[in-house]
């Protein structure tokens, strides 16, 4: 074969990756750009909560009771700023625990909620287990959503859900 037939073979061959590539990405670049789902606005984004775990039953026939659950604060992890909590579930069906948490500061007798330090906050959706020994241990960064505890007696409250959330307490702790 002479030397322009080889240039020639060559080009085409090149001609024809180069047609290839750009069909390639131009299916890509629609398959993506056509998709109804990625159309994402703020109006049609749900912060409805989600009961993400299928236990194949439906919650009324689950056998728990929030009176089977206890939140213990770990009197040795307390500081302003975090505390660890120890979360036993005696029930038979375990509930699923988020990261969520909220403080309440005792005043007067009373317990208050106390504020989040910016609107902006956000927790993550994610779903823990208690393990064998029926147990879960969360450190809680109060510090990242309440500044600093001051001196006072404080609990934490954990919600979860049982048919609508429910929100179960800790045993009190100490700022000193």
């Amino acid at each position: 074969m002479n030397k322009s037939k080889k240039i020639i073979i060559g080009i085409l061959i090149v001609l024809i990756i180069v047609v290839g590539i750009v069909v390639a990405y131009k299916i890509i670049e629609n398959s993506v750009i056509n998709r109804a789902d990625f159309n994402f606005t703020v109006e049609n984004i749900s912060s409805s909560p989600v009961n993400t775990i299928d236990h194949g039953q439906n919650d009324t026939e689950l056998n728990r009771n929030a009176n089977n659950v206890t939140i213990e604060v770990d009197n040795t992890t307390i500081t302003p700023e975090s505390v660890t909590i120890i979360i036993t579930d005696n029930n038979n069906e375990h509930y699923a625990w988020g990261v969520e948490f909220r403080v309440q500061k005792k005043v007067n007798e009373e317990w208050e909620d106390l504020e989040y330090i910016s609107d902006d906050l956000a927790w993550i959706d994610i779903a823990y287990e208690v393990n064998e020994d029926n147990q879960l241990v969360l450190k809680l960064d109060i510090e990242k959503y309440y500044g600093k505890l001051s001196n006072g007696i404080y609990r934490i409250v954990k919600p979860v859900y049982d048919n609508g959330y429910i929100d179960i307490y800790s045993n009190e702790f100490e700022i000193k």
